[in-house]
């Protein structure tokens, strides 16, 4: 799996500002696409990569919305209630 971490500036929450800095703090989520430029990718980039930081990590997870090509950062106890 090739992969360009260096295109992953900050925390993937848009209320966190923690820049990226190096693999292993943190978590990384990928996800395979068939359409590039909707998801804001280059033409011949067939993966998108966010990042969470280790402190925003601990309370919220990211979801792929493949319908809308959106990243959504979500509060991990509201995972747990629409499980539930």
């Amino acid at each position: 799996m090739a992969m360009c971490a260096s295109h992953i500036e900050k925390c993937a929450n848009p209320d966190c500002h923690a820049q990226f800095r190096r693999l292993g703090a943190g978590k990384l989520y990928t996800l395979h696409v068939n359409r590039p430029q909707a998801w804001g990718l280059p033409p011949n980039v067939r993966q998108k990569v966010v990042w969470l930081c280790g402190r925003c990590a601990q309370t919220r997870e990211v979801e792929f919305d493949t319908q809308h090509c959106q990243v959504l950062v979500i509060r991990r106890e509201r995972l747990r209630r629409q499980s539930a």
